[in-house]
């Protein structure tokens, strides 16, 4: 193999490495942690990448005179501290991301989680950097290298998660980095130092593969809660990109969801699983007994009350407990819809004693995909009852999940359950209390929004619900709800001391009368969803309770920057965090992140000079290149997730074809000018392919959710490769026109645009929470935009050697 195959299979391997290593780490902190301060911590330690960047402009010279050993140690060092970084964050003792805006000591702890895990990419971003600006006549290739062996890690990691638990692969990924270490050894090394690396860089990968640190989950996670009852114990443990499935089995674990407090036996003991720590569900089984089904004890009774559903489709069935209830009134057909492999295995192969006849049962028809991919298939059938996913949890979630995609609540989501209702079909949707009242407002803000686009008149007549002490259940028919069934639902409630919250002509003392409401004004605010003008009432209320889209898709994100001077009197710095903490953490982590890379652009300009009118052209184009590249990645991920009906593939498939298809743009670059016209044309045409996407991006994706998934995924491969195709030639370009006029320019460059790709990630999620996916399209277009006339003055006092 010569040199230069041996260099850029180097960089393949490490960037296969690290971006899998980064969705390890966000997956091992989703265990420990949160979601969130997963995504806070591994997009503080990504600023590696740009940390290298102005690494190499202030140790150009010294980096430049030791190449040939600086690069191998530095793909070792990568590869140990990747290894050695679970151990590691063990360092931050009793760390919880819970507690950091209760706590000021957890800011140091925090310090300390960022630093191990910057380190891997630091190192592997540093020797990355290190080989672009050496070998910038080849960039083309070299970057080939760089896009596909992301791609390729994209989808290795993947793999893996399906084989191994997820705290034994930092250590089967560092070895992807020694493998770099040793192809690109220089011949000359001493024999002895070469055996003390060797050793170094296979041992501790082995040491993390054979005897990995299992992350303890946080104290304020439901698994932590239920590991800490008399007896209790993991009886089950299956990892998968889904995540951490574990069960658990205790004789003090009881099942009682929001139960009446009229209900005459005692709650079963049942096994529980959970997902990263987070309520999955209880493995219930059939549920029957002398009492009847459970469920039945609970207002998710209500529908099998009112009506009698011959046909039943579960969405988000997770461990089967509405599948259960459905059986037991009889329903000849039950459809379950839930994408959790590892969950549908359990009840399918995995332990007799949980499956229970459950998924085995002749009326029942499992479907391992997404609620909308389901729906969106149209395939003529029509169900008596559609049992929407349960919203929220009990005592409430801390609004950790504010981030988090619900396309089966929105107005669309709920369209689509609509369409496929028989001509009396219900849709149920069971909402846990939340103080101060935002689920339930919503639930019934995005059905008025439904009802105007369906043509309902009176949206009161087909929507009825009943509240307990915890939960409340609405029901929305396709037909207007009979004086009969009112009569049937007004005996349900008043059987179990449940209140008729929504009932033709239900007074308002007996709307209140087993379950006294903090706040009686919410009855009101009801009523005016229901059938009066809500626009007063999203203008006052201190919560956005607005309908959901698909082009915001963010069920449970209800903070109003123009309320916070307000909640801040109401609940003070230590309890407004927790009102909606994914949020918070989300916009920490974005004011992090750009003071962080804003130090790290800055900082290099103290070694090469502030003079010169051309500084400003390359921040401006390498500030394109990677606010539009990532943001354009963040917002297809999440809108492909409803063509291919799973965000574990959609990211897969997104990140795969983007950066195989980019590196495909990158090799072709090598064959083009560096001259101002191809930088402007390639940020012109990218500009405008990303402009299109954004306008006309829905009525595509619409009618392609029923295709069969070849067909589905073809369709991804066709809408993401002619962008990326481009987008992959914009950045080799840029660095071969700064190569014709200042090299000092080039590792700058590397710098802004991984500092700025860093940024995006953080600042999508929050434009798309505000504003939507459409309006974050717009902005990455208009970041090419920036990059086509940043590219006409790039470079341009000093012809460019390779054109001229």
């Amino acid at each position: 193999m010569t040199p230069s195959a041996r260099l850029s299979l180097s960089v393949g391997a490490a960037s296969a490495a690290i971006i899998a290593f980064q969705l390890v780490v966000m997956q091992l902190l989703s265990i420990a942690q949160w979601h969130h301060f997963a995504y806070m911590v591994i997009s503080m330690a990504l600023l590696g990448f740009g940390a290298a960047g102005t690494a190499l402009v202030l140790l150009r010279g010294f980096l430049d005179r030791h190449y040939d050993r600086a690069l191998p140690l530095l793909y070792l060092a990568s590869g140990v501290s990747m290894a050695a970084s679970v151990w590691l964050s063990g360092l931050a003792g009793d760390f919880d991301a819970f507690l950091l805006f209760f706590e000021p000591g957890q800011v140091g702890l925090l310090v300390v989680s960022y630093l191990i895990y910057f380190l891997p990419f630091f190192f592997g971003g540093l020797a990355i950097t290190l080989v672009f600006y050496r070998e910038v006549d080849r960039i083309g290739v070299l970057y080939f290298a760089n896009m596909v062996g992301s791609g390729a890690g994209s989808v290795l990691v993947l793999g893996l998660l399906w084989m191994l638990p997820p705290e034994a692969l930092s250590g089967v990924l560092a070895l992807l980095l020694v493998t770099a270490a040793w192809l690109t050894r220089p011949p000359a090394v001493r024999r002895p130092l070469l055996t003390v690396l060797a050793v170094a860089g296979v041992l501790i990968p082995a040491v993390a593969i054979a005897r990995p640190s299992v992350p303890e989950p946080s104290e304020y996670k439901p698994l932590h809660a239920a590991l800490l009852l008399p007896g209790a114990e993991v009886v089950h443990r299956a990892s998968s990109p889904h995540g951490l499935l574990e069960v658990v089995r205790g004789d003090a674990q009881r099942f009682a969801p929001s139960l009446s407090l009229q209900y005459p036996g005692e709650p079963p003991v049942r096994d529980v699983a959970f997902n990263n720590g987070e309520y999955y569900g209880t493995l219930l089984g059939r549920g029957g007994g002398e009492h009847g089904h459970i469920l039945d004890h609970t207002t998710r009774g209500l529908p099998y009350a009112a009506r009698r559903p011959d046909s039943v489709l579960v969405l988000e069935a997770a461990t089967g407990t509405d599948v259960s209830h459905a059986l037991s009134h009889d329903a000849a057909s039950v459809t379950a819809v839930e994408p959790h492999r590892q969950a549908n295995d359990l009840l399918t192969d995995v332990h007799p004693e949980w499956i229970d006849s459950l998924y085995h049962d002749s009326a029942v028809r499992l479907h391992e995909t997404s609620a909308r991919a389901h729906l969106g298939r149209r395939s003529g059938e029509r169900y008596d009852l559609i049992v929407a996913p349960v919203v929220g949890s009990f005592g409430g979630t801390s609004g950790v999940d504010a981030l988090r995609e619900r396309y089966a609540l929105t107005v669309e989501g709920f369209g689509t359950m609509w369409d496929a209702l028989s001509e009396d079909g219900v849709i149920a949707v069971t909402v846990w209390e939340d103080q101060p009242p935002r689920n339930t407002l919503r639930v019934l803000a995005t059905w008025r929004a439904l009802s105007s686009r369906e043509g309902i008149d009176d949206l009161r007549a087909h929507v009825v619900a009943v509240r307990s002490w915890g939960t409340t259940t609405f029901l929305l028919s396709r037909s207007p709800w009979t004086a009969d069934e009112g009569e049937r639902i007004r005996r349900f409630a008043g059987d179990l001391g449940f209140d008729p919250l929504i009932l033709e002509g239900v007074a308002n003392e007996d709307r209140d009368r087993f379950n006294r409401l903090p706040d009686p004004a919410y009855l009101d605010d009801i009523d005016t969803l229901l059938g009066g003008d809500p626009t007063e009432l999203f203008a006052r209320y201190p919560f956005d309770v607005r309908a959901t889209t698909d082009d915001r898709p963010f069920f449970a994100h209800f903070l109003e920057w123009s309320s916070l001077p307000e909640l801040y009197e109401r609940y003070g710095p230590r309890e407004l965090p927790y009102l909606e903490l994914g949020f918070l953490l989300g916009a920490v982590t974005f004011v992090q992140i750009v003071l962080v890379a804003l130090g790290l652009i800055v900082l290099p300009l103290f070694r090469v000079g502030w003079a010169g009118s051309r500084r400003r052209w390359t921040f401006l184009y390498f500030t394109g290149t990677g606010l539009g590249f990532m943001l354009f990645e963040i917002v297809l991920i999440q809108k492909l997730t409803l063509v291919l009906g799973e965000p574990v593939y959609a990211t897969a498939a997104v990140l795969t074809t983007l950066l195989v298809c980019s590196g495909a743009g990158s090799l072709t670059s090598s064959s083009l000018p560096a001259t101002p016209r191809s930088l402007a044309l390639a940020g012109t045409v990218t500009a405008g392919l990303v402009l299109l996407y954004a306008l006309g991006l829905g009525p595509v994706l619409e009618p392609a959710m029923g295709w069969p998934l070849p067909a589905r995924t073809v369709l991804v491969f066709g809408l993401l490769a002619p962008p990326a195709f481009v987008m992959g030639m914009m950045f080799p370009l840029g660095l071969r026109r700064l190569a014709g006029s200042d090299e000092s320019h080039i590792p700058w460059a590397c710098g802004i645009d991984s500092s700025l790709s860093v940024s995006a990630t953080a600042m999508a999620t929050l434009m798309a929470l505000e504003i939507g996916f459409g309006s974050v399209l717009l902005t990455a277009a208009g970041a090419y935009a920036v990059v086509a006339v940043a590219g006409t003055r790039l470079g341009w006092r000093v012809p460019d050697r390779q054109t001229r």
